[in-house]
């Protein structure tokens, strides 16, 4: 059977017949890390009668979003698929030949806690909690296999036993036909933020720095060629309320300070915003906490909108621009400088802080708006298996 795979299904292919338990995968960004483990459960599927593999994520929509979407994608490809074996109720595939496939996330305690499986599959493995994999290494028979993008300081991941697993490492070079966009894309991180190239480019192992933002730019002035711009809007009250205007370029942003003032009232900030002249045609990312503020600038004809909150996606958004504040901006740069994340001892999470993040809130709100443009591509070589 000939499978159009990359060089990661061709070493995990190889490592499944080795004699180590774990085979952890750990990888950047758009290293075809998922689509090449699907591909591997079908061949082992199709050479291992009535086995049954166990393919599980922390949740169902995450799950099916992804890994099944790319699993049935692969069946399709290689002729296989038959809508008569799939049981979409219990989210089971089954093969001729008596081998199948169940998908289900790690919060359905009942199938966590279930039966035993021959071969199983964590994906994003992160994400899970240790006693979820402790539950699923009990009942697994053969091997576990383990991806994840190594965005985490600390996991239960990093303390397997190194006797028993074999790591496959790889990144966006191994996969050489990746558009030139999604390069340029990925490359990008280098210059801005370190870490994220280190992890998203490289697909090594984060080292977290307390700061969260660093290497911006403060200027004197806007910077020739911006000419685009959205508005942020963080809502506060003993806290500041933060109102940004964030200009954008290729993948540069200039950001400025219109309010930054406590004790607002929704009619103080309309009478606010209309003497600066805010322009009521430009999106207002607003946080959504707060829908009768939303609702008041609406009225006033503000184009006042719900604001993406996934603040850990917001803060990787804002570290893909190359960011200029500025200097007059004095409240955004003391929140820049003081913008950590959580520590505990001598360990820092990969969460932030809740302080110091009016005006970041709302520039992240701002960012997530600008960057709205995802290319999809899953381009593949040859191998011969079976």
């Amino acid at each position: 059977m000939k499978i159009n795979g990359t060089v990661v299904f061709q070493k995990n292919y190889e490592a499944i017949s080795g004699p180590k338990r774990f085979i952890v995968n750990q990888g950047g960004s758009r290293s075809s890390k998922t689509y090449s483990l699907c591909q591997l459960v079908i061949v082992y599927c199709l050479t291992n009668p009535n086995r049954l593999v166990s393919v599980v994520r922390k949740s169902f929509p995450s799950l099916r979003a992804t890994v099944m979407r790319d699993f049935f994608e692969a069946m399709n490809e290689l002729e296989l698929y038959d809508r008569t074996c799939h049981n979409k109720t219990d989210n089971i595939y089954t093969f001729p030949n008596g081998a199948a496939v169940e998908f289900f996330s790690a919060d359905d305690e009942q199938k966590l806690r279930g039966r035993k499986r021959d071969l199983c599959w964590i994906n994003e493995a992160n994400e899970l909690l240790y006693d979820d994999f402790i539950q699923l290494n009990m009942r697994t028979s053969g091997k576990i296999i383990v991806d994840y993008n190594p965005s985490d300081s600390y996991s239960w991941i990093y303390e397997l036993d190194e006797s028993d697993k074999i790591e496959i490492r790889s990144t966006y070079l191994d996969n050489p036909f990746l558009p030139s966009s999604i390069v340029k894309q990925i490359e990008g991180y280098k210059g801005k933020d370190d870490a994220l190239y280190s992890i998203y480019a490289l697909g090594e192992r984060a080292t977290s720095r307390k700061n969260i933002y660093t290497n911006w730019n403060f200027v004197s002035g806007r910077p020739d060629g911006f000419d685009k711009f959205v508005y942020g809007l963080d809502f506060g009250h003993a806290h500041p309320t933060s109102l940004v205007k964030v200009w954008y370029k290729d993948d540069s942003i200039y950001i400025d300070s219109l309010i930054y003032e406590s004790k607002l009232t929704a009619g103080d900030l309309v009478r606010k915003m209309d003497s600066l002249g805010v322009d009521q045609n430009v999106e207002i990312l607003c946080d959504y906490a707060r829908p009768e503020i939303i609702e008041e600038l609406k009225r006033a004809g503000y184009y006042a909108l719900n604001a993406s909150k996934n603040v850990r996606e917001g803060i990787d958004a804002v570290k893909q621009f190359h960011v200029y504040l500025s200097e007059d901006c004095h409240e955004i740069r003391k929140e820049y400088e003081n913008y950590k994340w959580r520590q505990v001892g001598d360990q820092i999470f990969d969460e932030p802080v809740k302080a110091w993040d009016d005006a970041l809130d709302a520039i992240r709100y701002a960012v997530m708006r600008i960057k709205t443009i995802t290319i999809r591509s899953s381009p593949f070589i040859s191998f011969f298996v079976g």
